[in-house]
């Protein structure tokens, strides 16, 4: 525990077993006559949504108690990235697959970008008050914190730096070689652990010209400690299922709109990919067992489905919300979601980089 004017007991403890989404809701839950929510009338993933209204209240206990709980968090998050910034000891042992590159770099970091549904305001405005409160008050150098734009969709937004100019390979859905409409648009998805969150985007060229972002749905079937191998098998199935419905729902939403939808679809997952390999981690993980390379799948499918040809682009979720802030200099993004999503803004800026040389 560094030495702060944080008073929780939190020594022995890692990041997500004081911080997440979960853990909001259940302290939510537990004071929940105080915040007079009915939490039986409610979906529990949604509750963080209503401590924003008891924020504005009439009511003066119900103000206090929702300020509590965000002090609670704010104090805990400082926590979390105190350790980070300096370092201890005892914090590096606790971690042996880092080395001191790891701890030097997060040493040297200027910024955090928090992004996700905490830290969407006034949620995450009230969140860095007393993030930065701590740092001031324990006498520490502070990270200087930043609150991404529109940060629920930060990952649909990095997911638009991926593509190409909409006038390549158009002629593969376009068998006459008639001109592109100027309608179409790619699909984005942002798979996350909550929600799953559906958007397009409308392109000239290689320009974004908006993001129009469609309803969420839940997510389904990302329970990630299955030890039984059949149950993860069925699962597995089943998340594959809903993940294909998904899709294919938008596909005939954005269709029925009268726009045309280019082949190159951009997927942010909450799980490690690579060439569109899933690995063997989180909720997500499971789908490894439908297809090795499960970007190579999804095209297939729908190929068969739509008679089109799509290609696919799966990325790390934390990479997806980092893409959106190249540009800043020795910052991390950090999403406050379902759990902590860590992205590298100047790792995307490299590749950019590299890609152009």
């Amino acid at each position: 525990m560094p030495v702060c004017t944080v008073t929780q007991p939190l020594t022995g403890k890692s990041a997500q077993d004081i911080f997440s989404t979960d853990l909001f809701i259940r302290e939510i839950k537990g004071s929940a006559d105080k915040l007079q929510i009915d939490v039986s009338a409610l979906e529990e993933k949604s509750l963080p949504l209503y401590l924003e209204n008891s924020l504005e209240s009439s009511n003066p206990s119900v103000r206090a108690t929702a300020h509590d709980i965000l002090k609670l968090f704010g104090e805990r998050l400082a926590v979390i990235l105190l350790c980070l910034k300096e370092g201890a000891a005892k914090n590096r042992k606790a971690r042996p697959d880092w080395s001191d590159e790891e701890w030097d770099y997060w040493h040297s970091l200027k910024q955090i970008i928090l992004v996700g549904g905490l830290a969407s305001p006034p949620l995450g405005e009230h969140l860095k008050y007393y993030v930065e409160r701590v740092f001031k008050t324990s006498g520490k150098s502070p990270y200087t914190i930043i609150l991404g734009k529109d940060s629920t969709y930060a990952g649909l937004r990095g997911c638009t730096t991926y593509l190409k100019d909409t006038s390549i390979d158009t002629s593969i859905n376009n068998p006459g070689n008639t001109p592109a409409s100027q309608s179409c648009v790619n699909l984005i998805f942002d798979y996350g652990q909550s929600f799953i969150k559906r958007s397009y985007a409308v392109m000239e060229g290689s320009e974004v010209i908006d993001i129009i972002i469609l309803g969420k749905t839940l997510s389904r079937h990302v329970d990630w400690d299955i030890k039984d191998s059949s149950l993860e098998e069925q699962e597995a199935l089943a998340l594959n299922q809903y993940f294909l419905d998904t899709i294919e729902r938008t596909v005939e939403e954005v269709e029925a709109r009268g726009l045309s939808i280019h082949p190159h679809v951009i997927l942010s997952i909450a799980n490690y990919v690579k060439d569109g390999e899933i690995a063997n981690r989180g909720g997500y993980g499971k789908l490894r067992l439908i297809a090795a390379n499960y970007a190579e799948y999804l095209s297939s499918y729908f190929k068969d489905r739509f008679g089109k040809n799509f290609y696919f682009t799966l990325i790390h979720d934390g990479t997806a919300m980092a893409a959106g802030y190249a540009d800043y200099k020795k910052s991390v993004c950090i999403s406050l979601g379902t759990a902590f999503g860590v992205g590298f803004p100047e790792k995307r800026k490299h590749i950019e980089q590299e890609v152009a040389k």
